[in-house]
């Protein structure tokens, strides 16, 4: 497969447009199935019937598993409002380092990526990503 770099067209931002909120909008929903499943009655009860060190052990480790998911799909939602900016502001498919244009292969993949590959694997060598 070649790595087309070029500009994108209308067709194509649009197309990236509607993918990434389509995901944006996955990520949100995946976020309340998460916050509903793991704050079950369960949890309520174990919060309101804490015993000793052990319930509040379990307590904080149940927390944490949930602040890192969301955590992580807080970045995700940041990189797609991100990129979603960049398409209103015309800076869309451009590499925020090397300002050459992405290749639409990398696009599909990941609609949010902001480096070109050879950039991303220069900085990641780099330690600056």
């Amino acid at each position: 497969m070649s790595k087309t770099r070029r500009a994108l067209t209308k067709e194509e931002i649009l197309e990236f447009k509607e993918m990434l909120e389509k995901k944006r909008d996955e990520i949100w929903q995946d976020i309340r199935n998460e916050l509903k499943s793991r704050v079950s009655e369960e949890y309520h009860s174990l919060i309101n019937d804490v015993n000793d060190e052990e319930d509040l052990a379990q307590i904080d480790l149940q927390e944490e598993v949930i602040l890192g998911v969301l955590e992580a799909r807080k970045k995700e939602l940041e990189a797609i409002n991100h990129a979603l900016w960049r398409i209103e502001h015309g800076e869309y498919g451009r590499c925020l380092e090397c300002e050459d244009w992405i290749c639409l292969e990398r696009l599909k993949v990941r609609p949010w990526a902001v480096y070109c590959l050879p950039c991303k694997e220069e900085l990641e060598r780099r330690g600056k990503i």
